[in-house]
């Protein structure tokens, strides 16, 4: 899909969107959900949505999702990925099942239930993969003890998909950290979550990669570009898929062109954030990721940081109990 019909079916479904959910979803919630149909080239409709969701909620007892929604304060962002990625997958009950299978598997492997715990759950293959993440967390947790919680759950789990030496892997993120910081880049989750990502390209410390995500972000401060400690990771994503210039310049492009849309009014960053995912997508669809020849993994961990890059839009109770 182009840049051009990207942006409309994008219009559309936010549009569709306002139109059935009127003011019980805030744009928060409803704007990322129109962004995942969007990359799934779905057309939004809201009475199969809900029939949809309904279906995904009858293999249950508990209290109906619109319900439970119509409860102003309990809107989460969250939520509602979760319940469109169930909607637009093949088989929802099938990876309902799953999912829920394997956030068993991470509680027993003693981590604790959260949001968190729920995007794990999306990647996590089974109780041995559960295990070698708890491995690494822990082994993060030495390194970073009051910065490593939650939030660090699916990294845990996208970098134990493969087998791996967790004491390896904790301490290049940590160099990676003191690294990236000594170059500016602020302290706390942002640049953990960072340091996490760039970890997927080798298991050992590379400099060279540190040069890079400096350069990269330099590449978009020349172009006008405001770099937040949100837009970390998928600078992190960009140097793994060795980015040219010329991408830098296509994804401040398209950034522009979303951010004069009345729907991404107030919220740029997100606008630069949904630019970059399609400009990543796109790489990985013509299979051009120079630096990085596993597409499958790039891929999960684009869908990831897409998941916890949502997060903070909306501050929202953890609701996913009314799903697991």
């Amino acid at each position: 899909m182009d840049q051009t019909a990207f942006i409309q079916l994008l219009k559309n479904n936010n549009e569709r969107m306002e139109l059935f959910f009127g003011s019980d979803v805030q744009s928060n919630a409803r704007i990322p959900l129109a962004v995942q149909f969007t990359f799934s080239r779905e057309t939004f409709n809201g009475p199969l949505f809900e029939k949809n969701v309904k279906g995904i909620h009858s293999q249950k007892s508990k209290q109906s999702f619109f319900e439970f929604f119509s409860t102003p304060s309990n809107k989460s962002v969250l939520t509602y990925k979760m319940l469109g990625h169930f909607v637009l997958h093949p088989q929802p009950e099938q990876e309902l099942h799953r999912v829920r299978s394997n956030e068993k598997a991470l509680l027993s492997a003693g981590f604790k239930s959260s949001g968190y715990l729920h995007i794990a759950s999306l990647f996590l293959t089974d109780e041995a993969h559960a295990k070698r993440a708890k491995i690494l967390h822990n082994e993060m947790k030495k390194h970073h003890y009051f910065l490593t919680g939650k939030d660090d759950i699916p990294y845990a789990v996208l970098l134990t998909k493969k087998q791996s030496n967790p004491v390896n892997l904790a301490e290049t993120m940590r160099k990676y950290y003191d690294a990236l910081h000594s170059e500016g880049f602020k302290n706390g989750d942002a640049l953990q979550a960072m340091t996490q990502l760039l970890s997927l390209y080798d298991e050992e410390f590379q400099p060279v990669l540190t040069e890079y995500v400096v350069a990269m972000r330099q590449s978009f401060i020349n172009s006008g570009v405001k770099v937040k400690k949100r837009f970390y990771p998928y600078i992190a994503l960009l140097a793994v898929a060795g980015a040219t210039s010329e991408v830098v310049d296509e994804i401040v492009e398209m950034e522009r062109m979303l951010a004069k849309l009345s729907m991404f009014m107030g919220m740029q960053p997100y606008a630069l954030m949904v630019a970059v995912q399609f400009v990543l997508k796109n790489l990985i669809e013509n299979d051009t990721l120079s630096n990085f020849n596993d597409s499958l993994l790039f891929m999960q961990a684009l869908t990831m940081s897409d998941y916890i890059g949502d997060l903070p839009f909306l501050l929202a109770i953890d609701i996913l109990d009314i799903i697991f």
